[in-house]
C-alpha cells in the first residue's frame, strides 16, 4: 500500500500524509468488512419470514350455477388474524373474484413457491365453494376427487362445452402443496385452511351453504366402489410425505358428506365458519399454544353456532402455532354443548364427551372441567348416562356458549375392566427371582382393576433365561405368550409400564370380541363375509390360511355412516383393517343404499385355528380406533375423543361432589355394531 503511493509523501505535509493515510486505510477495512458480510450472508440462511397466499371468491359469474358467498369476508378476518400473528402485510398475497381462475390460483400457487425459502411459515386459504367430481385417474376408493370451485369452473357437465377442466382436483392441489413442503424443508411448516364443502349429503336446511350435494359428472356414470386392499391407495395432501419436508396442518370446515354453512359475525354480517372461528380463536390463543388447543377452540366456536357441523383437522398438531417449537400436551378430552341449543331449550350444563366404557368410565364417574388451554378448573362433573364410546356428563356450573372446555378424569371405575393375575415364580430358591415377584406386587398396588387371584386372566410367568437374568412373560389362559421381556435383577418403571399396556389392550380385545350387535344404526347395516372358495359346515363358513374373502358392507338406509372394521383373531391378537395407515378415518363412508365390497383379503399365514371375526362399527361422526388397538401410530393426527385410550385412569378416590341434575330425555348417541366371521382350520 505504502510503494502505491509513496509519492505523496514528497508533495505533503507530514501531517498532512498522515490524516490522509489513515484515512485511506480505515476505507480499506470497511471494503473488506463489506466483502465478509457479503459472503457471510451467502451462506447463513436468512431469517425465517411468515408468507401467506388467500384465495377468496364472493362473487361467481352469473350463469355458472353458484351462489355468491360472503368469502370477502373471510379475507378481512383472516388476514387481520395474521398480521397479529406476526406476517407482514407485503407477504400476505390475496386472490380474489373473477382473477381466482383455475389458471390465476395455479400460478399464484406458483409464485407462492417462488417467494418462500427454506425454514418459512407458510398459510394457504381457499374461501369459495367446493364439490366432488368424477374420478379421472382410478385412485378414489368411492369414484370421486374432491375439487376447490375456481371463479371460472361450471358446476355441471356439458358434452361441449365443459369438462371439469377448470375445477380445481385435490390431487392438483396436493401437488402443489408437497412442492411447497419440499423447499420450506424440515424446519417449515405449512398451514392450510379449507372454508368451502365437497358435501355429497342434501340439505334443505336453511342458511348459505358452500358446495353442492350433486356430484360433477357425466351423465350415467357410475362410481366402481371397491375398497381393495392390495391396490396402492389415493395419495391425498398429506400423503407421498418424503424425507425432508417441512410439516402440515390442514384444517376443513366440516367432515366429507356433510355441508359447510356460513354464520353471522357481531354485525350480523355472512362469513365463512372456519375463517371467523379461525381468527377469533387466534385473538385470545395463550401463548405457545399448539395446533389441538387452536382447533378445539375453533370447534366450540362453530358448533356453539352449527352444533350438527363437525369440522376436521389433520396433521402434526402438536407444533406451536406459527412457530418452529413442538409443544406436545396430553390428549384432550373435549366437552361437546350439543344441547346448549334451541331446541334442547339452551341446557348449559349437560354435556357429552367421547369416551365411555371402552376407557374404563361407568355411572358416578367425576371429572374436572378446565377451559382448553388453562390450567385452572372452571367446575366440576359427574358422568350420568354411558355407552360403549360415550358419555353423557352434567357440570356444576353453567357452560359457556362457544367456549372450548376439557375434562379430566378425577376418578374411573373398574367397571367390566378388572383383570386377576397370577404371578408364578418359577425358580423360588431364587432371592432376584423373590425380588422380582414383590417388585411386581407393589407395581400392581395403584390399579385398582388388577388383582392377585389363583384362577387369574392373566400369568406373569417369572422364569431363568439362558443367557442370565430372568425372563418375565405376560400369559393369556391357555398359555397364549402376550409379551415379554428379560431382566437383570428389577423391573424397572418402563418394563411394568410395557406389561401394564399389553394387559389393557388383551382386555379391550376381550371388551371388543364381546361387544354384542346393536345399536340405533344397526337395522340399516348389514355385513357378510364373500368366500371365494369355502367349505361350510352346519352354515359355518371354513376356511384356511391364504384363502381369499371379500367383507361386504350394505346401507339399507338413507342415512350415511363412517364406518370402522376391526379384525380380531383366533389368538385374540387384534388389528384395524380400516381405516387403513394411508387415509383418515373421515374417507370411508358408507351413503345410503350403498354396498361396498372390501377385498381381496387372504387369511394370514400362520393363523391359528379358531374364530376370526370382524366387528364392524358405524357412526354418525369419524372414528378412528387405530390409537386403540394399534402400539403405534402411522400418521400425526390426533385421536378423536372417543376413541382416546388414557394409561392411568384408574385412581382412588370416594368425592361425593353436586351436580345439576341431567336432562331426563338426553340419550347417549349409540353407534351401530355388527359381526361377521369364519372359522380357521389348519
Amino acid at each position: 500500500m505504502h510503494c502505491g503511493i509513496a509519492w505523496l509523501k514528497r508533495l505533503m505535509p507530514a501531517s498532512i500524509y498522515k490524516s490522509f493515510l489513515k484515512r485511506v486505510i480505515m476505507k480499506r477495512i470497511m471494503y473488506s468488512l463489506l466483502i465478509v458480510l457479503v459472503l457471510v450472508s451467502a451462506i447463513v440462511p436468512s431469517t425465517q419470514k411468515k408468507i401467506a397466499l388467500i384465495v377468496a371468491i364472493a362473487e361467481y359469474p352469473e350463469g355458472g350455477r353458484w351462489r355468491n358467498l360472503s368469502s370477502m369476508s373471510d379475507l378481512r378476518y383472516v388476514k387481520s388474524a395474521l398480521i397479529k400473528s406476526g406476517f407482514a402485510n407485503n407477504d400476505i398475497d390475496t386472490l380474489v373474484n373473477q382473477n381466482a381462475t383455475k389458471k390465476g390460483i395455479v400460478k399464484a400457487l406458483d409464485d407462492l413457491y417462488n417467494k418462500v425459502n427454506e425454514g418459512d411459515i407458510v398459510y394457504f386459504q381457499f374461501s369459495g365453494h367446493g364439490q366432488q367430481i368424477q374420478d379421472d385417474n382410478g385412485d378414489e376408493t368411492d369414484g370421486y376427487d374432491e375439487a376447490l370451485i375456481c371463479y371460472d369452473a361450471a358446476a355441471t357437465y356439458d358434452p361441449v362445452t365443459y369438462h371439469g377442466e377448470n375445477h380445481l382436483r385435490d390431487d392438483l392441489l396436493g401437488e402443489k402443496l408437497n412442492k411447497i413442503r419440499k423447499k420450506i424443508g424440515l424446519k417449515g411448516s405449512l398451514v392450510v385452511l379449507i372454508d368451502a364443502c365437497h358435501s355429497g349429503t342434501a340439505t334443505r336446511d336453511a342458511g348459505i351453504k358452500r358446495g353442492t350435494e350433486i356430484p360433477f359428472q357425466e351423465p350415467g356414470y357410475k362410481p366402481n366402489i371397491k375398497i381393495d386392499l392390495n391396490h396402492n391407495p389415493e395419495q391425498g395432501m398429506l400423503e407421498g410425505f418424503t424425507e425432508g419436508m417441512g410439516t402440515m396442518v390442514v384444517f376443513s370446515a366440516c367432515s366429507p358428506n356433510q355441508p359447510n354453512y356460513e354464520m353471522k359475525d357481531a354485525e350480523k354480517q355472512g362469513v365463512g365458519s372456519l375463517s371467523y372461528a379461525f381468527a377469533k380463536s387466534i385473538a385470545d390463543l395463550p401463548a405457545e399454544s399448539n395446533y389441538n388447543v387452536l382447533f378445539q377452540k375453533m370447534k366450540a366456536m362453530i358448533q356453539g353456532e352449527i352444533a350438527t357441523q363437525v369440522p376436521m383437522v389433520e396433521g402434526n398438531l402438536d407444533l406451536e402455532v406459527f412457530g418452529g417449537k413442538y409443544i406436545p400436551k396430553p390428549e384432550i378430552i373435549a366437552v361437546e354443548q350439543r344441547f346448549n341449543n334451541a331446541s334442547n331449550k339452551y341446557n348449559d350444563t349437560t354435556f357429552v364427551i367421547n369416551q365411555g366404557e371402552l376407557n374404563s368410565l361407568t355411572k358416578g364417574t367425576t371429572l374436572k372441567i378446565y377451559p382448553v388451554g388453562s390450567n385452572e378448573v372452571y367446575a366440576e362433573g359427574i358422568i350420568t348416562q354411558v355407552s360403549s364410546f360415550q358419555s353423557i356428563c352434567t357440570s356444576s356450573k353453567h357452560l359457556q356458549k362457544n367456549v372450548a372446555y376439557e375434562v379430566k378424569v378425577d376418578e374411573a371405575s373398574n367397571g367390566d375392566f378388572s383383570a386377576a393375575i397370577l404371578i408364578q415364580n418359577n425358580d423360588m430358591k431364587s432371592k432376584k427371582a423373590s425380588m422380582l415377584e414383590t417388585s411386581i406386587k407393589e407395581l400392581m398396588k395403584p390399579y385398582q382393576f388388577l388383582s392377585l387371584s389363583t384362577n387369574p386372566d392373566y400369568t406373569m410367568d417369572i422364569s431363568k433365561a439362558a443367557t442370565g437374568g430372568y425372563t418375565i412373560s405376560l400369559l393369556e389362559k391357555g398359555d397364549s405368550v402376550r409379551y415379554v421381556k428379560t431382566v437383570t435383577d428389577s423391573l424397572s418403571q418402563d418394563d411394568w409400564k410395557y406389561f401394564l399396556n399389553g394387559i389393557k389392550r388383551s382386555m379391550r380385545v376381550k371388551y371388543l370380541r364381546n361387544m354384542t350387535d346393536g345399536g340405533a344404526f344397526a337395522k340399516d347395516i348389514k355385513v357378510e363375509i364373500v368366500p371365494k372358495a369355502a367349505t361350510k359346515t352346519q352354515g359355518e363358513i371354513i376356511l384356511r390360511p391364504e384363502d381369499e374373502f371379500e367383507i361386504r358392507i350394505t346401507n339399507t338406509g338413507m342415512q350415511d355412516y363412517y364406518y370402522t372394521v376391526i379384525d380380531i383373531m383366533p389368538d385374540n391378537d387384534m388389528k384395524i383393517l380400516l381405516p387403513d395407515d394411508s387415509k383418515e378415518a373421515s374417507d370411508y363412508v358408507i351413503h345410503g343404499k350403498e354396498s361396498i365390497p372390501i377385498g381381496a383379503i387372504s387369511v394370514d399365514k400362520g393363523t391359528p385355528n379358531g374364530k376370526e371375526m370382524f366387528k364392524v362399527i358405524v357412526t354418525k361422526v369419524p372414528m378412528d380406533l387405530r390409537g386403540v388397538v394399534n402400539r403405534t401410530r402411522s400418521r400425526g393426527t390426533p385421536m378423536r375423543g372417543m376413541e382416546q385410550m388414557m394409561d392411568d385412569l384408574y385412581k382412588d378416590g370416594n368425592d361425593q361432589r353436586a351436580t345439576r341434575s341431567s336432562m331426563g330425555s338426553v340419550k347417549v348417541d349409540e353407534v351401530g355394531v355388527m359381526s361377521c366371521g369364519f372359522t380357521v382350520r389348519n
